[in-house]
């Protein structure tokens, strides 16, 4: 006799997931808890185990399928318990792989990069903790070699590296921190042709899907404008440093933490952009509380973690909700709840070098504040030339739910503040 194995459900609202990896083969015997298969759903990536031992009798799935839960993926060969021969469609508990994160909140300019720092990206097959573990370690894991099922790494590769017992690089906590450390060549896919040249046809994944279903609700949907401001936050830095050296940076000020505040106090006196448009029902919600959203480019897609109840913090509350975070999303210790709720967004592009960005709003909010890369530049002060430390800052809003004036003078109050820090302490 024989058992199947379907995929299980795997929370509230997945009806499917694709396959990132099988990782047993047909004719291997498996013990219980084993994972058979690294799958990603709309929400998270999850490594499922095997609740049973036995022999893989077939493989019904590949790497790159999308399957429906309760779709059988793999049929072991009976190992002579009776109640082994009974099909099992039991709900198995996921395990999330660790998204590394190449830009935390959309990217980190001298600010947002003490948010969350940017492990390097790997290829390699292995488990949430060995994942951990390497990082913590320094250990680049496409250098080390597999000795687990299908080639994945374990703890024990991780500690032979470690010892030198094997080719390995260790990777520096700088060179981790940068975004360009890894550059991304083309993923496994099919082989094809056009009338041109060979072709590689890859499947999007589920994250990604979610995210082109989300940024194209938000593009067809919301009327786009946005608009452009640079920040003078040369005496904002001054005092920031100066803060983080009276206080030993316990919690270190970011100038992610200063702009945070300064929008959460704009956003009380503009709820307008706290808000969204239900245009069918001709009204807007005004969220009569605030919880800001942080854009977060990791290894499969962007995510938009959020600090919840944003206004209610202090300066240093905020820090702290920020070193929390980086946390969370370093260790992949955070939940689908911690994606949900935000009422406005904020991305950064700075460490990537840019700019001048046009964020798409997260749908269903009503607009999005884009940070570039802050930089030095000749500037006038009191009539003498000077050294000025400039932000850009780019806001997008809807302009169905409201106008550009408004736009304008919400960043202006968000400027009044980043320029003149003083106010801080007033409001």
């Amino acid at each position: 006799m024989t058992k199947v194995f379907v995929l299980p459900d795997l929370g509230e609202g997945i009806a499917e997931a694709q396959i990132i990896r099988v990782l047993v083969s047909e004719g291997e015997s498996i013990a219980e808890d084993q994972y058979l298969m690294e799958v990603e759903t709309d929400k998270a990536a999850v490594e499922i185990p095997s609740p049973f031992a036995g022999k893989v009798q077939q493989v019904h799935v590949k790497d790159g399928q999308t399957v429906n839960v309760g779709e059988v993926v793999f049929t072991f060969e009976d190992s002579g318990s009776a109640a082994a021969a009974v099909a099992t469609q039991e709900a198995v508990t996921p395990t999330k792989t660790a998204p590394t994160i190449s830009s935390t909140p959309m990217a980190a300019t001298s600010a947002p990069s003490a948010t969350a720092p940017i492990p390097r990206k790997t290829n390699s097959a292995a488990a949430p903790a060995v994942r951990k573990f390497a990082r913590e370690k320094g250990i680049d894991l496409d250098a080390v070699t597999g000795t687990g099922a299908g080639g994945r790494i374990t703890k024990s590769d991780v500690e032979n590296a470690l010892a030198g017992d094997g080719a390995v690089t260790q990777t520096s906590t700088a060179a981790m921190s940068r975004v360009s450390a890894a550059p991304v060549g083309i993923p496994a896919g099919e082989s094809g042709s056009d009338n041109w040249g060979t072709t590689c046809r890859v499947p999007l994944s589920q994250i990604r899907k979610t995210i082109a279903k989300q940024m194209s609700r938000s593009a067809f949907t919301a009327v786009h404008v946005t608009h452009n401001d640079d920040v003078d936050i040369t005496e904002l830095d001054l005092i920031r440093r100066e803060l983080n050296e009276a206080t030993g940076n316990d919690p270190k000020l970011t100038l992610m933490a200063f702009v945070i505040r300064a929008l959460c106090l704009a956003l009380k006196k503009y709820p307008i952009f706290n808000a969204s448009l239900e245009e069918d029902l001709g009204a807007v919600i005004y969220k009569e509380y605030i919880n800001i959203g942080i854009a977060v480019d990791t290894e499969r897609g962007l995510v938009v973690p959020v600090i919840r109840q944003a206004d209610q913090l202090t300066l240093r509350g905020i820090a702290h909700e920020l070193r929390l975070l980086a946390d969370r999303i370093r260790n992949n210790q955070f939940s689908v709840e911690d994606l949900r709720g935000g009422t406005f967004t904020i991305t950064n592009v700075g460490a990537l070098g840019g700019m001048v960005s046009t964020p798409i709003i997260n749908y269903p909010e009503v607009a999005i504040l884009g940070l570039g890369r802050s930089r030095k530049v000749p500037a006038i002060h009191d009539g003498e030339l000077a050294e000025a430390l400039k932000l850009p800052m780019n806001l997008s809003f809807d302009h169905r739910a409201t106008d550009g004036a408004d736009a304008a003078r919400f960043a202006g109050e968000i400027i009044s503040y980043l320029e003149t820090p003083a106010r801080f302490m007033l409001d």
